[in-house]
C-alpha cells in the first residue's frame, strides 16, 4: 500500500474533515475540530446533501441553558427554552436532524435555512450578563459530488 493511503486510511474525522475544506484541522472553526461533530459531518455530506445543500453545524454551550440553576437545561428559567426547542425550530423550517444527534442539520435550500436562522426565537440570542448557547457554529455548503465542502462561519446567528 502506498504512504499516501496509509494517511488517508489512518485519519481521524476532523483530519478528513479538513482535507475535504481544503485546510488543515487547526485552521477549521472550533464545532468541527470536535471528531463527533466531524464524523456527523462527514455522513451528512456523503449521505445526505446534495450539491449545494447548506447545513448548519452547532457546538452547543450547555451553560447557556443552565443559567438557573433551579430549572437546569432551560434558559432563564423558562421550560419553553431548551435546546430541544431550538432543534424543533430549524425541523419546523425544513433542517433534517442528522442522525438525531441535534449538532448537524442539513436543508434543501439556503433560504430555508436563511429563514430559520431569521427567525431564531429572541431567547436564543446573546443575552448580557448569560453565557450564549452556541460556542460555535459554521454553515457548510457541498460543493462537488465528491465531497467537497466549503465553509463559512454561523456564529452570529446566536450572538446578535
Amino acid at each position: 500500500m502506498t504512504r499516501i493511503f496509509e494517511v488517508f486510511l489512518n485519519e481521524t474525522p476532523v483530519q478528513k474533515l479538513a482535507r475535504k475544506c481544503g485546510k488543515v484541522p487547526m485552521d477549521l472553526p472550533v464545532v468541527l475540530r470536535d471528531n463527533e461533530i466531524a464524523k456527523t459531518t462527514l455522513y451528512a455530506v456523503k449521505e445526505i446533501m446534495t450539491v449545494e445543500d447548506p447545513a448548519i453545524i452547532i457546538k452547543w454551550n450547555f451553560a447557556g441553558f443552565n443559567n438557573v440553576p433551579a430549572v437546569p437545561g432551560f434558559r432563564n428559567g423558562d421550560l419553553n427554552q431548551s435546546k430541544q426547542n431550538i432543534v424543533a425550530h430549524f425541523k419546523e423550517y425544513g433542517g433534517i436532524d442528522v442522525q438525531n444527534l441535534n449538532n448537524v442539520f442539513v436543508f434543501k435550500k439556503n433560504n430555508d435555512l436563511g429563514e430559520a436562522e431569521n427567525n431564531l426565537p429572541n431567547w436564543s440570542r446573546h443575552q448580557n450578563d448569560i453565557p450564549d448557547v452556541c460556542v460555535s457554529a459554521v454553515v457548510v455548503h457541498k460543493m462537488t459530488s465528491s465531497g467537497q465542502i466549503d465553509i463559512a462561519p454561523f456564529n452570529y446567528a446566536f450572538n446578535r
